[in-house]
């Protein structure tokens, strides 16, 4: 479940990078979609997915004392991301307002979380889950399960059609 999010985080992580991508070149982005990513990867993610990550993070450190500062780290940076998402969140909610923002001061904390949460996942995806297969008891797995009720508003059960476009880009064969 944790890798299958992740991999729904990287393509709303490209799909905005291809936005401000458009942005940058001058071009007209679609401002809802940047908004209905930001809102998800800032909302989501920290209501849902890192409780459980914090959940994987804690029986990690008991079962592997030794990691024990290494997943503290990662659950501050869980807190660094959602930092970076609401500076960026505050800049596009400006621009969107009729403010007056350079170029630059939209786009550098938006690549800077782009930058940050990439960053993360791949440290995640490279080292905690390893350590979860390797140290983990399915006892663990369960207790970690039965704490966690997946509420995804964009793949889960219950659609949330606010983000209905957003499915349709997490759902889509790669090309």
């Amino acid at each position: 479940l944790l890798a299958e999010e992740h991999r729904r985080f990287s393509i709303l992580l490209d799909v905005l990078a291809a936005e401000l991508a458009l942005f940058h070149r001058g071009e007209q982005p679609d401002y809802d979609l940047l908004q209905d990513v930001f809102f998800y990867l800032t909302n989501y993610p920290d209501r849902f997915h890192h409780p459980k990550e914090d959940l994987l993070f804690a029986a990690i450190a008991e079962r592997a004392p030794q990691t024990h500062e290494f997943v503290q780290e990662l659950g501050r940076q869980h807190g660094q991301i959602a930092d970076a998402g609401a500076r960026f969140l505050a800049k596009l909610q400006a621009v969107l307002n009729d403010g007056m923002l350079t170029r630059e001061e939209v786009e550098q904390p938006a690549l800077e979380y782009i930058a940050l949460y990439r960053a993360h996942l791949a440290l995640e995806e490279r080292e905690i889950f390893a350590l979860g297969d390797e140290c983990l008891r399915p006892e663990d797995w369960a207790r970690i399960g039965a704490n966690y009720t997946a509420r995804d508003p964009v793949c889960g059960a219950v659609l949330d059609p606010r983000y209905l476009s957003l499915r349709s880009q997490v759902t889509q064969p790669a090309s």
